[in-house]
């Protein structure tokens, strides 16, 4: 069995699904979501502020970004974020 590379260093980053909404710890190279699927993970909003606010807040609760203030959860029906 082979060991992930961020996974031999425990280098994680918060990382966000630009399809279906959702942010996780990933290693810096993964590109796919391990939810939906998609290769659309971006590892910072699109004002360059990293995700890492993001992964404390509970589910359901309105996440602004603090620098720019974009509503990520605003209008998402079925992310399971509800």
């Amino acid at each position: 069995m082979t060991l992930d590379p961020g996974s031999a260093t425990g280098e994680r980053i918060a990382k966000r699904c630009e399809t279906c909404g959702r942010f996780r710890l990933y290693a810096p190279d993964d590109a796919y979501c391990i939810v939906c699927g998609y290769e659309s993970l971006a590892s910072e909003c699109e004002c360059g502020r990293r995700f890492d606010y993001a992964l404390a807040e509970p589910p359901g609760a309105g996440l602004h970004c603090p620098r720019c203030g974009r509503d990520f959860r605003a209008g998402r029906v079925g992310s399971g974020l509800e």
